[in-house]
């Protein structure tokens, strides 16, 4: 094994670097076979899943309701698993419902001269569709992530899928359906699952939004039928940025970095050093970390942190912040002996962690924020999973006098500039009303 497991960077090389990589690449070269699963699904419906299942997951069926749960199979599920799974699966919901529970409502009414009232509504989407990750490895945390949310947004039906296992982990994925409140479950992965909430089947009906996290198949196939449906976003191999000061603990810094890129062979692991010599430290704590692990150089986390595993060394914080808000990280921990610098509204990060005794891995879990959050630099313009993803808002407005001097002049100004435009029925329609109520 290498002494050197993460590449060293000066903040110009690394910003260098940043500004000529592709970071949609890896959903570009899956593109083509995605786009062939998604068209078999539309068209062939049960039977084209039944032979993906086949094909990926090496399961042969006649049907593919051998493969879709309901409610009573999840409690069966979760009857059968122990106390202490039982009582640690309800903590991690109480803690999501905790942090969401404060999140403002989005109804909102007021009035002015012109309008008796007008303001905004919101309203749960009828049916949504939660992927989790699964296979040999599998997150009952992804599953409550989403379905909490969903619950407590109050959205009527809530359909979980995630790819076909050995039993022992089908069944926590069920106990964590039933701890969720998810109504409905079908063992299916990939690009192929998100057909088939996306277009429905003969046994699945389809869904108006998908949500959760997946690899680069999954999040390519989301990217596709996004229009059709919705999408929470796009949420691809998992990301940590770690900014630290010589005050941080190299042990924990190398298992922070070495926990994130455990997710998967492409996950982003950057550990950005303020004055700092740590260097060394860190690369041989990372090594120790994989020795008493007993993580392989075929490990994800082996072949993830040695890929794209960066230190950075900088001379301040400014430079740290220009580094997070060039890559813009899924996760942000902040490890430093002063804060006094820290803005957090100058960070674009998905979720951020301060202290050196916090940890994204707590975000992942107990922390009660949703752990579906952008990656691919995608937190510039998007926001972690919240409660409000799952609502739709409408508009509404009532005229308080139509007959006023304050409405003429909206009716007025809204003819003009339709003529501007040159939209000859709309300023007909807006000169009609002027006409009646005015003439």
């Amino acid at each position: 094994m290498k002494d050197n497991t993460l590449d060293e960077l000066t903040f110009s090389e690394f910003l260098s670097l940043q500004r000529t990589q592709d970071p949609l690449k890896d959903l570009e070269e899956v593109s083509g076979d995605v786009r062939k699963i998604i068209k078999n699904v539309k068209k062939n419906g049960d039977d084209a899943l039944l032979k993906y299942t086949e094909k990926f997951d090496k399961l042969k069926i006649s049907n593919l309701k051998e493969l879709i749960f309901n409610k009573k199979h999840m409690e069966k599920a979760f009857n059968s698993i122990d106390d202490e799974t039982k009582n640690n699966l309800s903590y991690l919901k109480e803690r999501i419902q905790k942090f969401h529970e404060s999140i403002p409502q989005q109804d909102w009414e007021r009035e002015d001269e012109i309008f008796e009232k007008f303001g905004q509504i919101s309203r749960p989407i009828k049916r949504v569709g939660l992927y989790a990750p699964g296979g040999n490895a599998i997150y009952p945390s992804s599953v409550l992530m989403t379905s909490v949310l969903a619950k407590m947004s109050g959205v009527k039906e809530i359909m979980l899928s995630f790819p076909p296992s050995r039993k022992e982990l089908t069944d926590l994925m069920l106990a964590s359906a039933y701890v969720g409140e998810v109504d409905e479950v079908v063992c299916l992965g990939g690009a192929q699952s998100i057909a088939a909430m996306t277009y429905g089947t003969e046994s699945i009906k389809k869904v108006d939004k998908i949500f959760g996290p997946g690899n680069h198949y999954v999040a390519e196939a989301k990217r596709q039928v996004y229009g059709i449906v919705g999408i929470d976003g796009m949420t691809g191999p998992s990301e940590v940025m770690i900014i630290a000061d010589e005050t941080a603990d190299s042990e924990m810094l190398a298992l922070d970095l070495v926990a994130q890129a455990e997710h998967g062979p492409n996950s982003t692991c950057i550990l950005v050093l303020i004055n700092s010599n740590k260097n060394q430290e860190v690369q041989k704590e990372i090594n120790n970390c994989f020795d008493y692990l007993k993580f392989r150089e075929t490990s994800n986390a082996y072949h993830s942190l040695n890929k794209y595993g960066k230190i950075i060394n900088v001379d301040n914080f400014k430079e740290a912040k220009d580094i997070c808000n060039e890559f813009n990280p899924e996760h942000l921990q902040i490890v430093l002996n002063d804060y006094d610098d820290v803005n957090l509204k100058e960070l674009y990060a998905g979720a951020i962690f301060l202290g050196q005794n916090n940890s994204a891995v707590l975000g992942d879990y107990c922390a009660g924020p949703s752990h579906v959050i952008p990656t691919n630099g995608a937190t510039k313009f998007s926001s972690q999973l919240s409660v409000q993803d799952f609502f739709v808002n409408s508009s509404f407005t009532q005229i308080k006098d139509s007959r006023s001097k304050n409405f003429e002049k909206v009716l007025k100004t809204s003819r003009f500039i339709a003529d501007q435009e040159g939209l000859i029925a709309h300023a007909k329609a807006v000169g009609l009303r002027i006409k009646k109520l005015f003439n």
